[in-house]
This record gives C-alpha cells, sequence and structure tokens, in this order.
C-alpha cells in the first residue's frame, strides 16, 4: 500500500512539475518531452514521467504521436476561446450553488474578491484575480465537484486564460459595482447574469 501511495505521489508531482514549467513558459509550444531526459532531470524512473505525460496529454498541455513524438501542445486561439467559455460558465454555475449557502462573512469575501478582479491592471493579474474568486466560490459553494473539477484543470486554466479580460467598455465599472451589490443581496441570478455580461456572454 505505501509503495502505491509512493508511486501516485511521485507521478503527481511529475506532473505538478511539467505542468508547471509549460504555464510558466519554461517549456514551450512545441518542445519535445523525452520520458528518459525528463526522468534523469527528476531523478526519478519513466514510468511516473510516462503517467505524468498522459496526465498532461488529457488535458490539453501535451499532445502525443505515437511513436513519433511527444510535445508542449500550442495553445491555439481555439483553445483559448474554448477555455474562455468554460471558465465563465462554470464559474456562473458555481455562484449559483454557492450564494444561497455562503455565510454573511463569506459574501463579504466574496465581494472584496470581486474588487480585486475589477482593480487588475493588466490581463495578467485579471486571470490570476479570477481564479482566485474562482477557488473561493468552489470552495464556498460546499460542493466537492466544483473544488475537485478545479483541483484537475487548474494548470490548463491558467495557461490557456492567458490575455483573458473582462469587458472593457464604460459598462465595466457599473457592472462591477452591480455584481457586487448582487452578490451581498445574494441574487443568485442576477449576480450569474452580471457576471456573464463582464465576459462577454449574455
Amino acid at each position: 500500500m505505501d509503495g502505491r501511495r509512493r508511486a501516485s505521489a511521485l507521478v503527481d508531482d511529475a506532473y505538478r512539475a511539467l505542468g508547471e514549467a509549460i504555464v510558466d513558459g519554461r517549456l514551450q509550444p512545441g518542445d519535445r518531452l523525452r520520458d528518459v531526459e525528463l526522468a534523469e532531470l527528476m531523478g526519478i524512473s519513466r514510468t511516473p514521467v510516462r503517467e505524468a505525460l498522459q496526465k498532461l496529454e488529457r488535458i490539453g498541455l501535451v499532445e502525443v504521436a505515437a511513436n513519433r513524438y511527444t510535445r508542449v501542445a500550442e495553445l491555439t486561439d481555439r483553445a483559448r476561446t474554448d477555455m474562455r467559455e468554460y471558465a465563465a460558465h462554470t464559474i456562473a454555475g458555481a455562484i449559483r450553488v454557492a450564494l444561497p449557502r455562503c455565510t454573511d462573512d463569506e459574501i463579504a469575501a466574496t465581494v472584496d474578491l470581486v474588487d480585486r478582479m475589477r482593480d487588475a491592471e493588466s490581463s495578467q493579474a485579471y486571470v490570476r484575480a479570477i481564479l482566485v474568486f474562482y477557488r473561493h466560490i468552489a470552495s464556498v459553494s460546499r460542493n466537492l465537484v466544483f473544488v475537485r473539477a478545479l483541483d484537475q484543470t487548474d494548470l490548463v486554466l491558467r495557461r490557456n486564460l492567458d490575455g483573458w479580460e473582462c469587458v472593457s467598455d464604460d459598462a465595466r465599472e457599473v457592472l462591477f459595482r452591480q455584481l457586487g451589490a448582487q452578490i451581498t443581496a445574494r441574487d443568485t441570478n442576477g449576480a450569474i447574469s452580471t457576471f456573464l455580461a463582464l465576459h462577454g456572454f449574455s
């Protein structure tokens, strides 16, 4: 049993290390990923590295052509668009579940995180802020599926949401104020509608 746990931990460690290197750009699109070299670099056997690469392939960070190559996947416009759509609607779903269950302190914390999103001065800062908001909403939803799904998609969310911002027109400030007020009032439908509108979905 201990051996299986250790093997699983090695896979998780390799998955996280390789995924972080892809997200932060140390590994670039098209870079070849050779399990022998990676295993030697990490000081582990090839098996956990291969399993980690398979996990990264399943979330779209790695692409594999059998007997040809394993490499870092390209970040396409389609991948960005799909992820923005997924993130906006998944966070909206978490809001629907979370708001009726939040304590007053959790509502106040949620509004503070909305303010951080509003005040983000760059796309990179905005993506960080919205993912903090998402993790908070998933937690206070008290729904383990939201929490686990976020854990499993964290790496690909961070990579594929690069460049994402909310709407930048004159309605932005109004929408953020409106979202904060709706969360405070526990107006679930209103908060969902405003959150989606902030991200170009109406």
